[in-house]
């Protein structure tokens, strides 16, 4: 007689019931639902496209909440782990939630050979967070806050889950010129696409990269002492392509942008692209490089640590 079949994996939650958790209606579940979508996609090329470039602010954000062993640190938009990852090396007891699947998978991949189970993986909304409150000595979100359609509901729930004294540490993108990718990328759409395409409207992209209203925002979630400094990163790749599959295959409201060109359009702002990187070379048989600095901002709880 044949074994009887393994049991079903169990259910996973499905956008509608994710954004739901955040009584999210209307634009901002539309929003939310291409977000979604967009993750759920993106796992290998973000992970190979942006994944040595978004590490590279890791050591200040950890730095900025004070990780170290025993301290209970929470990873949102934790996509690949590797903040988690860093974080659990440092011996910081450690939770990573991310609102998709598959990133969790390939978090859960990565990390299984560097830091084994020692990493709580958890599959939720960084706008409505699953714990209990004063649970948590830090909280980390690299480059996830630009990714929500309500961002001032996850800087409350931040401050919500953090014990009195604990620090919030999150990072968004410098805007450009700074971000020299990003300044040749959305030139290239103004140039030869169509940058009014109807979309999902979410919040202005480079919100948080402005100090004043970053510390106004955290202030009214609750949390004191913002502070803001840009990190120095660089993005290098080898393939005068390479950005632009990354930008086309591996975020979230760009993905959905250049999807939404013709397909002449795409093909232009593909050349432009490329024309732009291969200028961006050091030397002729050198990477691609662009500096892409991004703005770390942290603020405390209130109260004794």
């Amino acid at each position: 007689r044949l074994p009887p079949p393994p049991p079903p994996p169990p259910a996973r939650p499905q956008p509608q019931a994710i954004r739901a958790m955040s009584g999210l209606t209307g634009a901002l579940a539309e929003f939310h639902d291409l977000e979604f979508k967009n993750w759920q996609k993106a796992p290998a090329a973000y992970n190979k496209g942006w994944g040595s470039l978004t590490s590279q602010c890791i050591p200040a954000v950890l730095a900025s909440v004070g990780c170290a062993p025993g301290v209970r640190l929470l990873d949102v938009a934790t996509g690949p782990g590797f903040v988690a990852e860093a974080a659990a090396k440092q011996g910081a007891e450690v939770v990573a939630l991310d609102f998709s699947a598959k990133m969790l998978d390939l978090a859960r991949e990565r990390l299984k050979d560097s830091v084994g189970d020692r990493i709580e993986l958890v599959e939720g909304d960084a706008q409505k967070l699953p714990f209990p409150d004063s649970s948590f000595d830090a909280v980390a979100c690299c480059f996830g806050v630009l990714h929500l359609p309500v961002p001032e509901a996850f800087l409350r729930e931040a401050a919500r889950v953090l014990r009195p004294g604990g620090k919030l540490a999150f990072t968004v993108w410098a805007p450009p010129p700074k971000t020299q990718a990003m300044d040749v990328m959305f030139s290239a759409v103004r140039q030869h696409g169509d940058p009014s395409v109807p979309l999902p409207e979410g919040p202005p992209f480079f919100k948080y990269a402005d100090a004043a209203g970053a510390a106004a925002a955290l202030a009214e979630a609750g949390l004191e002492g913002a502070t803001t400094e840009e990190v120095a990163m660089r993005w290098e790749v080898p393939g005068a392509d390479d950005a632009f599959v990354a930008f086309r295959d591996g975020t979230g409201r760009t993905a959905a942008l250049l999807a939404a060109q013709t397909s002449e359009q795409l093909a232009a702002i593909q050349s432009a692209v490329r024309e732009a990187s291969e200028a961006a070379r050091a030397s002729p048989q050198g990477p691609v490089s662009f500096a892409m600095p991004c703005v770390l901002t942290v603020a405390r709880k209130p109260g004794a640590a």
